[in-house]
């Protein structure tokens, strides 16, 4: 996704796709700077991401 994309996100629960295919169902907030973190909920070992580039799109679940 593109960074002006990612701003843009309110905080909430969304279906995220991956550019490498799949989806998740993923947790968006944002840290103390106000930039977007995702914690995808079938990442076990993982906590919050910041990796937006393997991002293609959001479509939203519950925001804002």
């Amino acid at each position: 996704m593109k960074p002006e994309d990612v701003r843009g996100l309110d905080h909430g629960l969304y279906i995220i796709i991956w550019k490498s295919g799949g989806s998740s169902l993923a947790a968006v907030g944002s840290d103390w700077k106000g930039d977007r973190w995702f914690a995808a909920t079938n990442w076990v070992d993982k906590e919050v991401c910041f990796d937006w580039e393997r991002v293609d799109s959001v479509r939203g679940i519950m925001a804002g």
